[in-house]
């Protein structure tokens, strides 16, 4: 049952981006060929480079290509922008390079002993923009870069095949050691070409240049390296950038007599020893993958194999995660909005979230199609993995728990947002952020009754029970679903789009059970002059911070409702009335089992006034929260048996 009255809200989307500050020193190590002891030396092994190169191709690249088929690297192409100008409202690029620069410097002033190697990692959920961001780092640094896409591909940028060849092609067949020993020496030459290459053209829109030139003719530098170790580099020469993109391929493990082994192992003990053996030659790799796991590339110390060898601490440098892209051609609001009709008849929502999401050509129904299948990890929507949870979860303000496997999952493979990740590397908090064209994609398959009834609810219900998603202590998850069919039916009559403002009367009505409209007379209800108001909902985000009229604002603007901190007082969610400001349509939750008594609804009611609700905080005046109380509807919902 629903049962309404008056009433109103606010907040602020307003975040730090910080990345990973660099402090520690370390000391310089000479052993560097001691992390060879977990590694099987028999020449006897059946490892030849045609297997594991036959191997990764069939088994990675071939799942890969399966779920970036060509229909969709085609679209990402189009929609990544590498020939457009560049937006780096929150300097992501230059927090990149200090972070870069920091971990190189870190580890070649002292070295080795505290930490594996001088390598990082790159990480965040797909289209986020994290190849342009090492194609603008590559203008201030000196750029090796490596992209191990798969050949049948038309994602961009294209397979390195010249840069791959130079560093891997005639390596050792049968040994491990001898494997690491030459592609330490050819790692060795890459960041020397580096240097000489230095920066690339600031007008330059992609990596060809580095890619296709001299500086991958590795052998030709032999007698140049000698040279040039004679001589400790310039101290405020830029450390060189080595980059393996789409370095997923690389962490597919093989079986050599008893021990599972993968390229990046060997290739992170390579850069182990050439940091040892050539302390001159400054550098820092770079592991990037477009649905990368963290622990591919930054495993928790417990999980970690190869730090078993190290007599040290061995701690790997914590990986920088690209949030600094997020909302880059959303522009924040500058000014105060006096009336937030003005949200109803913008289109600007349509440009928040990621550069992918932000860079689709419009509301066509391709858009859609792709943002969803890019929510299954690529794939036609079905019953199995964590596509049909995404889909609820990208509309929800849900908590997913850090500890959970499924946190990983969801920014690898289904479009989560990556917050941040502990030191340990152990959890890792993620959410899905403001992003109603997303949110929009999911509402679509919201829509098929037989999809949400049997698959897209299940996937929910099957989360909450293994304890990775809380739905509340009231079912607020439930309440919110429920909402947000109500703003989608009246949607899709109004306009075909999810999200679009609509008549806050209709989206009431449509709340009660059918019939009931003949008993309620919402007029009665809702403030006058609400009664032509528009809300717009197209999902819901969670908040963990008092509110104010700015958040509200911006919420306004994107066209979502708000959820507020577990067991707020008075109030649970919100959605931003689109007319005047600071009116909010909001929800109390409630599970009881048994009949409750009109004395208690009036108490509840009482409860859910702003100047109840939210007078304590005291972000508002009380004199604007009496406003507020004018120009708001408070709706009270049972979940409960």
């Amino acid at each position: 049952w629903v049962v309404m009255a008056l009433s109103v809200l606010s907040p602020c989307w307003c975040w730090d981006m910080p990345f990973a500050l660099l402090r520690t020193k370390i000391q310089l190590n000479t052993q560097v060929r001691r992390f060879f002891s977990d590694v099987v030396t028999n020449s006897q092994m059946n490892w030849s480079r045609r297997s594991v190169i036959k191997y990764l191709n069939t088994k990675q690249n071939a799942a890969k290509s399966q779920v970036f088929d060509s229909e969709i690297a085609v679209t990402e192409q189009k929609s990544t922008g590498f020939s457009n100008s560049y937006r780096d409202i929150h300097r992501a690029v230059d927090k990149f390079v200090q972070c870069s620069t920091a971990t190189a410097e870190l580890f070649f002033q002292d070295n080795v002993d505290r930490y594996f190697a001088p390598y990082t990692s790159l990480i965040q959920s797909s289209g986020y923009g994290k190849t342009r961001l090492v194609l603008e780092a590559s203008r201030r640094m000196p750029t090796m870069y490596v992209n191990f896409r798969d050949q049948a591909s038309s994602g961009h940028p294209p397979r390195t095949t010249k840069a791959i060849a130079s560093l891997f092609d005639g390596l050792s067949d049968t040994n491990p050691m001898a494997y690491v020993e030459d592609l330490t020496y050819r790692i060795a030459l890459a960041v020397h070409n580096g240097r000489k290459l230095g920066p690339l053209d600031p007008t330059g829109v992609d990596f060809k240049s580095t890619t296709t030139s001299w500086a991958w003719d590795l052998h030709a530098a032999t007698t140049d390296l000698h040279r040039t170790l004679a001589y400790i580099p310039d101290s405020q020469s830029p450390p060189v950038l080595l980059v393996f993109d789409e370095a997923r391929v690389t962490t597919s493990t093989f079986p050599i007599q008893g021990n599972d082994v993968s390229q990046f192992r060997l290739i992170r003990r390579a850069l182990r020893l050439c940091a040892g053996a050539y302390p001159q030659l400054s550098f820092v790799a770079v592991f990037v993958d477009t649905t990368s796991r963290l622990s591919n590339f930054s495993p928790p110390a417990s999980k970690d194999v190869s730090a078993r060898t190290l007599e040290g601490d061995g701690h790997l440098f914590e990986p920088f995660v690209l949030r600094g892209t997020y909302n880059v051609f959303f522009s924040p609001l500058t000014e105060k909005v006096s009336d937030w009709s003005v949200f109803a008849t913008s289109s600007d929502y349509l440009l928040a979230g990621r550069p992918l999401t932000a860079m689709t050509c419009g509301v066509i129904t391709e858009d859609f199609k792709f943002l969803s299948r890019k929510l299954n990890c690529g794939l036609v929507l079905a019953e199995q993995g964590n596509g049909a949870l995404s889909h609820m979860l990208c509309r929800l303000g849900s908590f997913v728990d850090p500890h959970a496997r499924l946190a990983g999952q969801l920014v690898a493979e289904n479009m989560a947002t990556l917050i941040s990740v502990s030191h340990d590397r152990e959890r890792m908090m993620v959410m899905y952020l403001p992003e109603p064209k997303l949110a929009i994609a999911a509402a679509r398959k919201w829509d098929d009754e037989a999809l949400f009834c049997n698959v897209l609810v299940p996937s929910l219900q099957t989360a909450l029970a293994s304890g990775a998603v809380t739905a509340g202590a009231r079912g607020e998850l439930a309440a919110q679903i429920t909402v947000l069919r109500a703003f989608d039916a009246v949607s899709n009559r109004r306009t075909g789009l999810a999200g679009s403002a609509v008549p806050l009367m209709e989206v009431l009505t449509q709340l009660l059970p059918p019939g009931a409209d003949a008993h309620v007379d919402l007029k009665q209800v809702v403030p006058l002059d609400l009664h032509d108001a528009q809300v717009a909902c197209a999902q819901f985000v969670s908040i963990d911070y008092r509110i104010h009229r700015a958040t509200l604002a911006e919420l306004a603007r994107l066209h979502c409702g708000v959820v507020f901190r577990d067991m707020e007082f008075g109030v649970d969610f919100a959605v931003p009335i689109l007319k005047g400001e600071l009116g909010l349509l909001l929800f109390q939750v409630k599970n009881y089992q048994e009949r409750i008594t009109k004395g208690t609804l009036a108490e509840y009611c009482e409860k859910m006034l702003p100047s109840k609700a939210f007078g304590s905080e005291r972000k508002f005046p009380m004199e604007t929260l009496k406003q507020m109380d004018m120009k708001c509807v408070r709706v009270l919902m049972q979940t409960g048996g």
